[in-house]
């Protein structure tokens, strides 16, 4: 069992508005992630934000032989994706429902991560709110040492402030390389990106979404 550090806060809704039925919640539990068994000599890639849980069946029907770690606190995302592993009959998924500075601060030297997937994280655009955003310097302090040699995070976002925020804190860490460095790289249209909810509302907007693709140093 991981350890619970209670200063980590979890901003945002946890549940939507439908009633939540007992079975629903043992469904979950089923998934749920477990340090002692789950980890044994799996290569490991999370997915940060997991929502619906597109991505991660994406990622676990791309790379079976490794643990997706799917991230999220939002209750019927995971339900969702809960259902649809069983009706694809994914094995290879499993889910962190807690605060994700948990799970790093729980990750040691044997279970090293291979790749970070992080799609639309909340940018948090109110001035008040910029310390509720999850990737900044120390965010990248934190995760470098649980990535294995040229590990790669993966990041998608259609918030042009919060990119720039972000990659500053890229070089300011001097932790990681930008990979995708050319303009006409950033663009998610040139990329094979898994269209999520979000990616679709920003597409109907008219805005379009771009993704920063990092290597550990």
């Amino acid at each position: 069992m991981y350890n619970i550090n209670n200063q980590y806060k979890i901003y945002g809704r946890k549940k939507g508005r439908r009633k939540l039925k007992s079975i629903d919640i043992n469904l979950i539990n089923n998934f749920l992630l477990k340090f002692n068994t789950d980890f044994n000599n799996k290569k490991i890639i999370l997915d940060i934000g997991s929502g619906n849980g597109d991505n991660a069946l994406y990622l676990a029907q791309k790379f079976p032989e490794k643990l997706i770690i799917a991230c999220e606190i939002y209750v019927d995302g995971n339900i969702n994706l809960c259902n649809q592993l069983i009706s694809k009959k994914i094995s290879n998924v499993k889910i962190f429902n807690q605060n994700i500075l948990i799970l790093i601060e729980n990750i040691n030297s044997k279970f090293l991560l291979d790749e970070i997937w992080i799609l639309f994280p909340d940018p948090w655009v109110k001035n008040r709110h910029y310390k509720r955003r999850l990737i900044n310097d120390i965010f990248f302090k934190r995760i470098n040492s649980r990535l294995v040699p040229n590990g790669k995070i993966f990041i998608v976002t259609d918030s042009i402030p919060y990119f720039i925020s972000i990659l500053y804190s890229v070089y300011k860490s001097k932790l990681f390389k930008w990979v995708n460095n050319k303009p006409q790289d950033w663009q998610c249209s040139n990329h094979n990106i898994v269209k999520t909810k979000f990616y679709k509302k920003a597409l109907n907007c008219n805005i379009k979404s771009m993704i920063m693709i990092l290597s550990k140093i």
